[in-house]
């Protein structure tokens, strides 16, 4: 496969994979800043930016923070990781079915009129619900080739990503107020994992299984550690056999995660994040050089590392 379409695919299923995190955690803490009993202050929505992937200022209210994770340009936001996708997916637009990408089309259009303002959560839910019918359609009308794996290994590796900073950022935000069970319960909704965790878990929701459940389960969809084994099969099944320098790192991360202590990672959630992001530094450093060079595609998403700023509110 020519590396511009791989690139072009792997970041598909990234842009998508981020613009459903996207509208899933702003949701989360929309309905969390209505349920606490305390009004936010500035510390929760500044919080809240940097979870998104966002830095250097602060965010006085709900709204402002709203307007930047969906129509922002100078970090990650729906908007722009929905356009970012619809373009990956016009440069292999012959490799897709047509229900897929009119889809993600009528998706996009729908994201750039803007209705949100008045209508966020019914906005919200449908970009949800949108990236769930575009990966239906790709598993239900798409050969199961290549080019299918490419997308699903650059969703699942986001997934990973997103996954592990949500736990990780999280853990040290509530470090001090472990046995809050509401911000507990919205990490596990941000992962669109609280009901599977009530099916799991007679417990109530604490820190520790939460953590342990979100990072460490392998048959929970939306864990980190369960994206980390679909996108070795993703490599496995794009190597043909070959055992690349990807798939030995991705074999490497899968272990990260097996081997992972849960009392250490749950009083050390730095340390293991560290160790996850050097694989990943490494991984991203192979995949551009087995699949993606030469191409003049980026192969990372806009609002990577460095992080996106937080524009100061105008007075």
């Amino acid at each position: 496969m020519l590396s511009s379409a791989a690139t072009s695919l792997a970041l598909l299923g990234r842009q998508l994979e981020r613009a459903y995190h996207l509208a899933r955690i702003l949701e989360v803490h929309v309905a969390l800043s209505l349920d606490r009993s305390d009004e936010p202050g500035t510390g929760f929505w500044t919080d809240f930016m940097e979870l998104a992937g966002w830095s250097g200022g602060s965010v006085d209210s709900r709204e402002q923070a709203t307007e930047l994770i969906v129509t922002g340009l100078a970090g990650p936001s729906v908007r722009r990781s929905v356009a970012g996708a619809r373009t990956a997916a016009q440069a292999v637009r012959p490799s897709l079915p047509s229900e897929l990408y009119e889809a993600l089309n009528a998706l996009h259009w729908r994201v750039q009129a803007g209705t949100w303002d008045s209508h966020l959560h019914p906005f919200l839910k449908d970009v949800q619900m949108s990236v769930h019918l575009v990966d239906a359609l790709l598993e239900d009308t798409m050969v199961h080739d290549q080019a299918r794996d490419f997308v699903r290994l650059g969703k699942f590796l986001e997934r990973a990503d997103n996954v592990v900073a949500l736990v990780v950022r999280k853990s040290v935000e509530l470090a001090e107020v472990r046995d809050d069970a509401l911000e507990w319960t919205a990490v596990l909704k941000c992962c669109f994992s609280f009901e599977a965790y009530r099916g799991r878990f007679s417990a109530p929701v604490t820190p520790e299984l939460v953590i342990g459940f979100l990072l460490l389960d392998r048959n929970l969809p939306r864990s980190a550690h369960f994206a980390v084994g679909q996108a070795l099969e993703a490599v496995r099944r794009i190597d043909e056999g070959v055992r690349s320098r990807p798939r030995r790192l991705v074999v490497a991360l899968r272990r990260l995660f097996e081997d992972a202590d849960l009392p250490q990672v749950a009083k050390r959630p730095r340390e293991f994040e560290a160790e996850f992001g050097a694989l990943r530094q490494e991984l991203e450093a192979a995949l551009a050089t087995a699949y993606f060079r030469p191409s003049r595609v980026a192969s990372a998403v806009p609002g990577d590392s460095p992080g996106g700023r937080v524009p100061q509110q105008q007075q």
